[in-house]
């Protein structure tokens, strides 16, 4: 028990005649009931528990004046007397330390300082010492504070480990620039190390890792941005966290975070770093050995409102992995909507797109304003979509770690497929190709022609076809993967079709298959400029896309579809809008599912999706180097594109002209997709890209001679299957193809 007990200093305490005591404090209010309480509090000043006993002797029971002070004491409401000034004494109880056990601490326990930024060091020994945080002189220390101005600073990764071999944990800092960042205390075997934080926010400095390339140095430093005004503040709430820390708070908002505080805007934001298993520091790298078969089991479909067939809802898949997105901590660096005034047109971005290459400063200016996008019928569906799209493509970013081997197409005999049987280039196109490449196109670029018999990387797939694996080339299958050792000839266009994610496995390889299959059925429609039938939309009973149609109507456009179905019998449809009077500034968006009904909505989803891009390309002029877009935009119409409008001679299509091919099982739906290309000739084969840090399932998957619909014009399905489907009576021939290249 309490010597001389008196009330937390944090406490206004206010006896209420008759009833007890009220305790006030900044955070809440505590009601003491009872006459007791209301006899025992004007006592808590400071005299001895004996003394409050005899000061009501004769009116309480001395066992029952003991009773209450015990029960004070466990409930955390009275503490012992000190010297310490009362107003810091209640600071410290109001962050639930006892101040007298925090002395102690902080005298117990002195800190290393590390000031890699020397303006820092001075300004914050003089607050530590102000808060008698102890410096120790030598390496002996309970927690090393590390002050840098760059959190990618090459000394901190040498720091890291030494941290990591003695198991000291160590806090960072940022104190300088227009942005506080404060944390984390990394702490060896509990939280993440500065490696996993390193990996996650390198890959948000885009712009000076392209100079790191391009100059063949470190990254580029940046200006000291310091005052001593930010710098009094930043020091200051080091300091007490550090004290936080070492009194053992339970509230430890460093612990494994980052704290950044943004000095324009006075608005803070925590960014948990979730540890990396496969981190370089603290964990064990992803072995580089041929990966296990694909295994694929049965998946009850939950959930079939908007946006594909799915284990759990999009609420469910937000909460789950919305931690990934931070631009400190995160895989993901953004997640914002793009503003549509009226609401219903829901389109998010997220992070960057690796799918974009960027290799020159046009590129990167692109790749700087563009990111991965998500789109829906709801608002959380969007936002899912972006999120998951920017997980997918992070995963889909070569790092080195994966399994590769190096040898010839030759070597690998039937092993292997060759890239060109997916990439699908004509002799000509690979004749033309500097003219091509010289117009810096984002997505029409044409690689050098392979060499069969040099010695590159080659990464292996799981043939779902023939059940074993088989080799493709790394650069094909990731973005910005080197052809080979000291090598880096642009073989191979490593693309995001067919790269999707899921709530597991099975999802993301039924996604991955309707993308293919999606993009096959336009380039037949698009480059042979074919007349398709319409859609009866109001047949599918979609109150979404009848009012999403009346939105664009408000906007001055039509809005109609067309059937795009291919001989592979999925669903397929486009949704397409133009302005009514002036310049028609057409949109498009695609869309394929074994359920019509979602592919269609896929389909419009999309549509708002270029709804966004549009008004930022007309708005910027082409100055975001979108110059296909923009050329599209001002000079496409539909009578210099008539593919365009549904074919007057054909019914328009209707619900019910649609047998519903889904199962309600995911690897039943994916079995009927295996047999559809199978019967066709063809192989299908799935990369598992799913990395341990996300959790989320993403994959490749991969059907050689289904056809991008980027310019890719080798002979196969693009000029067969319009005359085996009556389409055309003969194939056109190359130079009669659409000569407008797809652009999205």
């Amino acid at each position: 028990m309490l010597k001389r007990p008196i009330f937390k200093n944090h406490y206004q305490v206010t006896p209420i005649r008759g009833e007890g005591v009220l305790l006030l404090s900044e955070q809440d209010s505590k009601a003491l009931y009872g006459s007791i309480y209301e006899a025992v509090a004007p006592l808590l000043d400071g005299r001895s528990a004996d003394a409050v006993v005899a000061a009501l002797a004769g009116r309480i029971d001395p066992a029952k004046v003991y009773y209450a002070l015990l029960r004070l004491e466990q409930n955390g409401y009275t503490t012992e007397l000190t010297d310490i000034a009362p107003e810091v004494a209640a600071f410290w109880h109001g962050l639930g330390l006892d101040p007298q056990a925090m002395q102690q601490h902080l005298q117990q326990q002195p800190i290393n300082l590390i000031a890699l930024q020397p303006a820092f060091a001075e300004p914050v020994r003089q607050v530590f010492a102000e808060l008698d945080i102890t410096v120790a002189e030598t390496g002996q220390s309970a927690l090393d504070v590390v002050l840098a101005d760059d959190y990618l600073d090459l000394a901190l990764s040498a720091h890291n480990r030494t941290a990591l071999a003695t198991g000291r944990p160590w806090l960072l800092a940022k104190l300088s620039g227009n942005e506080i960042w404060l944390g984390p205390i990394f702490v060896p075997g509990q939280t993440g190390c500065y490696e996993c934080l390193h990996s996650r926010l390198e890959r948000h400095q885009r712009a000076r890792g392209f100079v790191a390339d391009k100059l063949g140095v470190g990254l580029a430093s940046l200006p000291l941005v310091l005052s001593p005004m930010s710098l009094a503040l930043a020091a200051r709430l080091l300091a007490l966290e550090t004290a936080k820390h070492l009194a053992g708070c339970t509230e430890q908002p460093l612990l494994g975070k980052v704290l950044s505080l943004n000095l324009a805007t006075l608005q803070s934001q925590s960014h948990t770093l979730s540890r990396n298993p496969c981190c370089n520091g603290c964990g064990e790298p992803m072995p580089a050995t041929l990966p296990a078969p694909i295994a694929l089991v049965k998946r009850k479909v939950n959930f079939l409102q908007d946006g594909g067939h799915r284990a759990v809802s999009p609420d469910q898949t937000l909460r789950q992995y919305q931690h990934l997105v931070s631009p400190i901590t995160g895989i993901v660096r953004v997640l914002e909507p793009v503003h549509q005034a009226d609401g219903i047109a829901h389109v998010y971005v997220a992070g960057h797109n690796y799918a974009v290459p960027m290799d020159t400063l046009a590129f990167l200016r692109r790749n700087l304003r563009q990111a991965s996008s998500g789109k829906g019928i709801s608002d959380t569906q969007a936002k899912v979509s972006a999120l998951c799209e920017a997980i997918e493509r992070d995963a889909g970013l070569f790092t080195g770690q994966e399994h590769r081997i190096t040898a010839s197409y030759r070597e690998l005999g039937d092993a292997a497929i060759h890239p060109a049987a997916c990439m699908l280039y004509s002799e000509r196109q690979f004749a033309g190709r500097e003219a091509c490449n010289a117009q810096g196109s984002h997505f029409n670029r044409i690689p050098e022609p392979f060499d069969d018999e040099r010695p590159l990387f080659w990464s292996a797939a799981w043939s779902l076809t023939e059940q074993r694996h088989k080799y493709l080339p790394s650069q094909l299958l990731y973005f910005q993967a080197k052809a080979g050792d000291n090598c880096d000839t642009f073989y191979c266009f490593g693309c995001s079709n067919g790269n999707a994610s899921g709530n597991n496995l099975e999802e993301a390889v039924l996604q991955g298959f309707c993308e293919l299959v999606e993009r096959d059925a336009v380039a037949l429609w698009w480059y042979n400029r074919l007349a398709k039938p319409g859609v009866d939309i109001a047949s599918f009973g979609e109150p979404y896309l009848l009012d999403l149609i009346a939105y664009y109507g408000s906007l001055g456009r039509d809005a109609w579809a067309l059937d795009l179905t291919s001989d592979l019998g999925l669903p397929v449809f486009v949704a397409i809008s133009r302005v009514r009077t002036g310049k028609e500034h057409i949109l498009f968006g695609f869309g394929c599912h074994l359920d019509a009904r979602i592919a269609l909505q896929r389909a419009f989803a999309e549509m708002n999706q270029m709804l966004g891009l549009a008004n930022g390309c007309l708005e910027s002029q082409g100055q975001l180097g979108d110059a296909d877009t923009l050329a599209w935009l001002q000079t496409a119409t539909v009578a210099n594109q008539p593919y365009l409008l549904p074919d007057p001679a054909i019914a328009a299509k209707r619900r019910d002209d649609y047998p519903c091919l889904a199962s309600g099982d995911l690897l039943t739906d994916i079995l009927l997709c295996q047999r559809i290309v199978e019967g066709k000739g063809m192989e299908m084969l799935v990369l598992d890209q799913s990395k341990p840090d996300t959790g989320l399932a993403v994959v490749k998957v991969i059907v050689p001679g289904l056809r991008h619909f980027w310019a890719r014009f080798a002979p196969g399905r693009l000029y067969d299957v319009p005359v085996q489907m009556g389409w055309l009576a003969e194939p056109l021939p190359e130079e009669a193809l659409n000569p407008i290249a797809m652009f999205i």
